[in-house]
């Protein structure tokens, strides 16, 4: 039976560090596809993800397993991602590293082959997949960074909205706000992105 994540922290809190190993290999994809998705930029998202572990790391003893490790996990990503945004907009704009090779939604972006099932995938819709997969990305990346977080969190990571809630510290009512702007400014954008694609 796997170890539940309150096990895991408490273990990491008492200074196991096959624990904290665990906890990594856990939560390690999903900290940098979120990051990268509020970035955009291969790097950046990496250097922010690791700092969420080692933040993890250092205030394993402060954790209290009252409410879900996921939930904790993500406000303590979620803040610094917040924080690293505020700091890039005042420096300069988020050049942009593609995670090349990364697996993100299921796919990993690079050559086709295989689908998220492991059915087979002629090359085009292999390609075309991809390329579909980088204009949804960049639609999402283009959002407030409130909608961002809410639509990345539900759509892409899954939580409920209730955890969401707990993560961005807003009620229930404005998560589903968010998320409802965020679909609507997604569609929006990619109508636009669409629109200029077909152009010769």
């Amino acid at each position: 039976m796997q170890e539940t994540d309150d096990a895991l922290m408490i273990r990491v809190a008492g200074g196991s560090e096959e624990a904290f190993g665990t906890l990594v290999r856990r939560y390690e994809a999903k900290a940098r596809r979120y990051c990268y998705r509020m970035f955009r930029d291969a790097q950046v998202a990496e250097d922010v993800a690791q700092e969420a572990f080692l933040k993890l790391h250092r205030n394993a003893d402060r954790y209290e397993p009252s409410g879900k490790f996921v939930t904790w996990f993500y406000r303590v990503l979620g803040n610094l991602c917040y924080d690293r945004l505020r700091f890039e907009k005042r420096r300069s704009p988020v050049t942009g590293t593609p995670m090349d090779g990364v697996t993100l939604d299921g796919y990993t972006d690079g050559e086709g082959g295989a689908d998220a099932n492991g059915r087979f995938v002629a090359p085009d819709q292999a390609l075309l997949r991809k390329e579909e997969r980088a204009m949804v990305r960049r639609a999402v990346g283009e959002l407030p960074d409130n909608l961002r977080s809410a639509l990345t969190l539900r759509e892409f990571e899954g939580l409920k909205y209730r955890e969401i809630a707990d993560v961005m510290g807003v009620s229930l009512n404005e998560v589903k706000v968010l998320i409802f702007r965020g679909r609507k400014q997604l569609a929006s954008r990619l109508e636009k992105l669409l629109t200029r694609e077909k152009r010769p």
